[in-house]
């Protein structure tokens, strides 16, 4: 390496070793965001896995097996072996089951018909509706019909060579009629809708896992704008000039907030109206025509609100956060660097409700979900489908709370001298300067 270059990166290695913002921000902050953000999603994942492990089927059997092979039997067999929760119901029919397993919150349902035994021993398929109850249509509620789709799955092979004996083979092109053909279908607030709780809870997946990214998107970049607004003036040096002005300093804190405000004001709508086109064009779901109007799952006005609501009062909150960050640094590099303190609270709670709802996440693990005010634009677009609104209100209170406090402590920071002199230094810098004075 020539002698000049390798003075030049010597250079810029020293400066930012002696600069702790860019280590906190490049440095620090990444080694502990992604150990961090990994336990939080293997919490997530393991209550997932919990819940469903502790869910209830039910079974309604209708099955007028008389003489030969009972199939209901060697079914419930196979499902006690998959260690399911079977709970077995007396109701007269298939809908006052639905009603039953709602009320008793049971998430999965199966009833075999009374010609269940029969058909199959006739060599013909007979139809098996399952019944999913969806509630905050989470991946542990689909998990409940697919360990029944598992079951079938075994119970048809176990029939299948039973038929056909050493004849019988997974992999031949030609096979006789499954015996029982699972016909899967949704129960949404008590209603069920003839569409596979898969194919919905993807759907909506999908938008879950779209919108709370693009909004953490846009909160970052709020951020960002406010603190390379702050960091500028202190690089050129024109800070200190707009202080000496006649003008209030609440006024320069609100002047500089207000004009990325209007900018983050109009990505928020933006976004919005592209969450509804998205919405509107989700007329089919897994290649059926479903209206999801008529089912409750489109956004109306309250869920927008809402919405709006939290994701504008934490654009708010990351943008008086983002600004006294800057103040602390003395360059726009330096204020990108630090900004990276911000990133784990903001983009936490969007992967964690990614994997399970709040609602089912440990005790501890809640808490510091409520209480980063970043995680509402989150359970804000999934109480658009599950119209949970009373959460968010609260969350919105609280937003609103935060947020006052945020602004009185900037406020109060740039009404003093502070704002010139607030620096970030190591121990060891502080320690010689204190002994220089």
């Amino acid at each position: 390496m020539p002698h000049e270059l390798r003075n030049i990166v010597v250079k810029e290695l020293r400066e930012i070793v002696r600069d702790p913002r860019l280590l906190i921000g490049m440095i620090i902050v990444p080694v502990l965001m992604m150990p961090l953000m990994g336990v939080g999603i293997r919490s997530a994942m393991e209550a997932a896995q919990e819940e469903v492990s502790k869910m209830e089927t039910g079974l309604l059997n209708q099955d007028h097996a008389t003489g030969g092979h009972n199939y209901s039997d060697l079914l419930y067999a196979l499902m006690i072996q998959n260690n399911m929760i079977i709970r077995n119901s007396t109701a007269p029919d298939a809908n006052t089951a639905v009603s039953w397993a709602v009320q008793n919150d049971i998430g999965t349902l199966v009833v075999l018909p009374p010609t269940f035994s029969e058909e199959i021993g006739n060599g013909t398929s007979v139809n098996v509706s399952v019944y999913q109850v969806l509630s905050h249509f989470g991946f542990d509620e689909m998990a409940g019909s697919e360990r029944v789709n598992s079951v079938f799955t075994l119970f048809n092979n176990i029939i299948l060579h039973e038929m056909l004996g050493d004849n019988y083979s997974s992999s031949n092109p030609i096979q006789p009629p499954v015996p029982a053909n699972v016909v899967s279908q949704s129960v949404i607030k008590g209603e069920v809708i003839n569409v596979s709780p898969s194919n919905l809870i993807n759907s909506i997946y999908t938008t879950g896992l779209l919108i709370p990214m693009a909004f953490s998107i846009v909160i970052v970049l709020a951020a960002q704008l406010a603190a390379t607004s702050v960091a500028m003036e202190k690089e050129q040096k024109t800070l200190e000039v707009l202080l000496t002005l006649p003008i209030k300093r609440i006024n320069i804190l609100l002047g500089k907030l207000s004009g990325v405000i209007l900018v983050s004001a109009l990505a928020t709508i933006a976004m919005l109206l592209s969450f509804g086109y998205y919405m509107s064009s989700l007329t089919a779901v897994g290649g059926t025509q479903v209206d999801l109007a008529s089912i409750g799952l489109t956004p109306d006005m309250t869920g927008y609100a809402l919405l709006a609501a939290s994701l504008f009062l934490s654009i708010i909150s990351a943008l008086a956060l983002a600004v006294l960050l800057a103040a602390y640094t003395k360059d726009v590099r330096s204020a990108q660097s630090l900004l990276g303190v911000l990133f784990l609270p903001i983009f936490l709670p969007a992967f964690l409700l990614m994997f399970a709802p709040v609602e089912i996440l440990p005790a501890g693990l809640q808490a510091i979900i409520y209480a980063i005010p970043f995680s509402y634009p989150s359970i804000a677009s999934k109480a658009l489908y599950t119209k949970d609104y009373a959460v968010v209100a609260l969350g919105v209170v609280y937003q609103i709370v935060f947020t006052a406090i945020v602004l009185i402590i900037a406020a109060r920071f740039f009404a003093s001298e502070k704002i010139m002199t607030a620096k970030l230094k190591w121990g060891r810098k502080r320690k010689a300067e204190a002994e220089m004075e």
